[in-house]
């Protein structure tokens, strides 16, 4: 019966902040009004909706703002210089020290 994953929403603090990051990863723009934006994953697919409001004043916590994107392992790899080359610096949320071929 399931099939994929169509949508997943986020609170964010500043929505034309992560419009221009969402941007920046090359997502394309689905839907936007006043407070919230969808940008397709996969175009007919799936997206995410990107909700600005209170709700981003809730203590972080990776059950309630998680999502993953489907890739490959060597594009993970190549992930943190991807972003890097689009200006973005990349944050490890985890504590713990790793390398890649922990993972393999």
């Amino acid at each position: 019966m399931i099939e994929g994953l169509y949508e997943a929403h986020l609170p964010v603090r500043n929505l034309a902040v992560s419009i221009a990051f969402y941007n920046r990863l090359g997502l394309k723009l689905a839907w936007q009004d006043e407070d919230s934006v969808y940008f397709w994953i996969v175009e007919g697919e799936s997206w995410i909706g990107l909700w600005e409001g209170k709700e981003m004043e809730t203590p972080y916590h990776p059950a309630l703002r998680h999502f993953a994107f489907r890739t490959t392992y060597d594009k993970i790899k190549q992930s943190v210089t991807w972003l890097n080359s689009l200006g973005i610096q990349e944050r490890w949320p985890l504590s713990v020290d790793f390398t890649w071929e922990d993972f393999e």
